[in-house]
């Protein structure tokens, strides 16, 4: 199903419509996107007229409702690039990605295999921007970092570098985690939650160990229907095991993370250790605690 181009870089090439997932096996515009500014500096050079239009076509392939298939750039327009931009790639040390490999794409347009020739109304003299001269920035760009919005450092830029820190990996901005920095919540607000989750974590241990070592004492005397009080106390006790660990570790040590010298909140991957831990305490023991009062409801229904 076709749908209009988002991508900026791909906005005002001869069409505006596409279709997803691309050829390259990206499944949304926005992760198209975010894969297609690593380009972004090599555009900027001006390697070859139509690089930016050969991108955009494999990334944003053309979409017409007349046929089914989505329609890439012809491969002589791939060679012309490639052939264009590997010696000045080579100057970073990266050679020709293995993704644009030109061999995949049809020879010529004709109804077995259609595709898009070279635009008629730029030409090879055309000037770039930057057309002359290497990017400038303090050091090559590998793939996966940011290429807009970067500030005189080099390092991408927020709209409020105050209380935001530019993650580069993830190419979005982060709330920070250094001390004195609110971003949502006041310091107050922050410290009653934190005491307010401690102290209900703590009982909740407390309860469910007194509980379970009960239960351990004399395994006799719980049958069912009540059995599954039991598991249900095993679940919540390693469950509030998570927010005292939180507790005791800190915020910053289980859910931040540190990007040129600034903690921020981690929003994906699995740096942090101790979140992984955390957040698998808390999904798996939170789904069984869920289970077991399912159990406990239709043991009690059932010795109704």
């Amino acid at each position: 199903r076709c749908q209009p181009v988002d991508i900026p870089m791909c906005r005002g090439i001869g069409y505006n419509l596409t279709r997803m997932p691309n050829l390259l096996g990206h499944e949304s515009q926005r992760e198209a996107a975010l894969k297609l500014h690593e380009f972004a500096p090599l555009v900027e050079y001006g390697c070859h007229v139509h690089l930016r239009f050969f991108l955009c076509s494999l990334y944003a392939p053309m979409c017409t409702d007349q046929v089914s298939a989505s329609i890439p750039a012809c491969r002589p327009m791939c060679e012309q690039a490639r052939h264009k931009c590997v010696p000045i790639m080579e100057q970073f040390n990266f050679g020709w990605p293995e993704s644009l490999d030109c061999g995949r794409l049809p020879t010529k347009n004709d109804p077995n295999a259609l595709c898009m020739e070279a635009p008629e109304n730029a030409s090879a003299a055309e000037p770039h921007k930057g057309q002359g001269m290497l990017p400038v920035a303090p050091r090559p760009w590998p793939p996966g970092t940011a290429t807009e919005g970067r500030g005189p450092n080099g390092l991408g830029a927020c709209d409020n570098p105050e209380k935001f820190q530019y993650v580069e990996k993830s190419l979005s901005c982060a709330p920070k985690c250094s001390p004195g920095v609110d971003v949502y919540w006041s310091r107050e607000d922050k410290d009653f939650a934190f005491i307010w989750m401690a102290v209900w974590s703590t009982l909740c241990f407390v309860s469910t160990a007194f509980t379970v070592l009960t239960f351990l004492l004399d395994p006799h005397r719980f049958q069912y229907p009540e059995r599954p009080i039991i598991f249900l106390s095993m679940c919540y006790n390693v469950y509030s095991v998570a927010f005292i660990i939180r507790s005791v570790a800190g915020a910053e040590n289980i859910a931040c993370d540190r990007e040129n010298g600034e903690l921020y909140i981690i929003q994906e991957g699995l740096e942090s250790t101790g979140c992984t831990i955390v957040f698998l305490i808390l999904y798996y023991f939170g789904m069984a605690s869920s289970l077991w009062w399912v159990v406990l409801t239709l043991t009690w229904f059932l010795a109704a």
